[in-house]
């Protein structure tokens, strides 16, 4: 994190210099706790905050009926509106307008003389004379559904619970000469985080994904099927999250190191700081103090940083999901690119071998079963290469 101290980093003290793109966009400091306590003192009235009666349940009390759950699904197949038909009626239509590139209208079929500002936009976007820029911001974001989920334990209040999302994105080279707004914004996404404020920044950490944290690659030419597969998050467990001046770092294992201590000591020789520090497992997320829309920073595995950004927050709600176990959880993933093997071209990579004396391709990445059937002969190597399992994409945990 310092510059000087290790090559492709910053210092986090020059955040403000070097994202101070991000502060025309980014609020206004806020401690989620007491903002949102006050917020939920002003709204009246508070029996609206109360949990709704499901739909299921307002239905069976407007037919003055008290049925079991399995009745009520029995019934409710018995009058799906898929039973509404007859013999040779016509197939019902899809709506296909969300799917529509093009616009609905033609611009030449626009009446002449309209003043209708929509229109006479559209008319010159349709004719070329004005160049159309669509934000591909969160184009290729998807939304995570979790209809599977065990639901068990405590549950969330309406109105007094808050749920905070937290953009996670992936690491990157920084070069000091990316100092502009447009350089900035092309980071890439990791995943966005829904977490309850009631719950800790360890909670966050435990449910962000990283090859970094992946399989350690070593050669396992030898014996593929026998080697260890040790992951570096269940070696290497010391990280921490800087959030407006203070690092907060993870001690849960006894062997975890403080690597926030060289950047504060570094701090002191240039009289930069004071740094606070805290405990990452003791701090809730709504006793955090932050900006909204700026980027902070999550470090693990020694040297690998992650750009993290609080971009909403709110009062739960009974639409949401209310099982306190379901949090944190993954709202939305960034659409990636899948590798596929270099052999058969139809699976995804697994294990990628470098120095082959049989490849002309240095590396040269294999699903599992080209991998095996190509270097291995009844389970013996064949020719000189090293082999080591590819990271990929960490998958999304629910």
């Amino acid at each position: 994190m310092i510059k000087g101290y290790r090559q492709g980093t910053i210092c986090v003290t020059k955040m403000d210099s070097i994202y101070g793109a991000y502060n025309k966009n980014s609020s206004d400091k806020i401690n989620l706790k007491t903002y949102f306590d006050e917020y939920a003192n002003e709204i009246e009235p508070k029996d609206s905050l109360k949990a709704e009666e499901s739909d299921d349940a307002l239905l069976l009390s407007c037919m003055g009926v008290n049925l079991k759950e399995e009745q009520f699904s029995i019934l409710a197949q018995y009058c799906s509106v898929d039973h509404l038909t007859v013999p040779d009626e016509i197939p019902r239509c899809s709506d296909s307008r969300n799917m529509r590139r093009k616009e609905v209208y033609d611009f030449k079929t626009v009446p002449e003389g309209t003043q209708l500002q929509t229109l006479l936009n559209l008319k010159r976007r349709l004719r070329g004379k004005q160049k159309v820029v669509r934000n591909s911001r969160f184009r290729n974001e998807i939304l995570v559904r979790y209809d599977d989920v065990k639901r068990i334990g405590q549950l969330a209040i309406p109105g007094q619970d808050i749920i905070v999302y937290i953009r996670i994105y992936n690491p990157f080279f920084h070069r000091n000469h990316y100092t502009n707004f447009d350089q900035l914004s092309r980071k890439s996404l990791n995943c966005v985080i829904a977490i309850l404020g009631s719950q800790t920044l360890t909670q966050l950490r435990d449910k962000i994904t990283c090859s970094s944290d992946g399989i350690i690659c070593t050669d396992v030419s030898a014996g593929p099927k026998g080697c260890s597969m040790l992951l570096a998050k269940d070696v290497y467990k010391s990280g921490f999250f800087y959030i407006e001046g203070t690092f907060f770092n993870d001690f849960r294992a006894p062997g975890n190191k403080d690597y926030s201590q060289v950047i504060r000591e570094w701090g002191e020789t240039r009289n930069l700081g004071p740094f606070d520090t805290a405990s990452m497992e003791s701090t809730r997320i709504d006793s955090i103090s932050t900006r909204f829309g700026y980027p902070w920073v999550y470090q693990h595995q020694g040297s690998c940083e992650h750009l993290i950004v609080f971009s909403d927050a709110r009062l739960i709600s009974s639409k949401d999901d209310l099982a306190i176990s379901c949090y944190p959880r993954i709202h939305k993933i960034k659409q990636r690119l899948t590798r596929y093997c270099m052999m058969c071209g139809v699976f995804a990579v697994q294990w990628f071998t470098t120095e082959h004396s049989r490849l002309p391709h240095n590396p040269c990445f294999f699903c599992d079963t080209c991998f095996k059937s190509y270097n291995y002969i009844n389970g013996e190597k064949v020719g000189t290469f090293k082999a080591y399992p590819y990271p990929g994409n960490a998958a999304v945990e629910q």
